[in-house]
């Protein structure tokens, strides 16, 4: 296969990939990510899932899943610096939130994973 040819095919699987990564929205990564005082994140996820949940900080956190809207809660924990659980997220779209009450930047690491 000639060099121009074997590039074409790497970017095609690398465009496939992403595309896959991104339909679903079920994956996030994120280390060191910082959270200013009295913020929050939000991730989109679809369910059914089994939603692994591993978040840690270097200080107090709320982590909740909520649905889309917010009308339903199925998740929350308060005041935590580690949050690891395997959440069942029912057919539906749901967010978690992750959020900083406190007056303090906080440094996160994150990984949601739909299993």
């Amino acid at each position: 296969m000639s060099r121009g040819g074997l590039v074409v095919l790497t970017s095609l699987l690398l465009v496939a990939l992403v595309a896959g990564c991104m339909e679903g929205g079920n994956f996030v990564y994120s280390k060191g990510k910082i959270v200013g005082p009295h913020k929050e994140l939000s991730y989109s996820f679809k369910g059914p899932v089994d939603l692994e949940v591993k978040v840690s900080g270097n200080g107090p956190f709320t982590l909740l899943i909520v649905s889309s809207d917010g009308s339903k809660e199925i998740f929350k924990k308060e005041n935590v610096t580690e949050v690891k659980e395997t959440v069942k997220l029912p057919e539906g779209s749901w967010k978690v939130i992750i959020r900083n009450e406190g007056g303090d930047s906080l440094s996160l690491d994150i990984s949601l994973k739909g299993k």
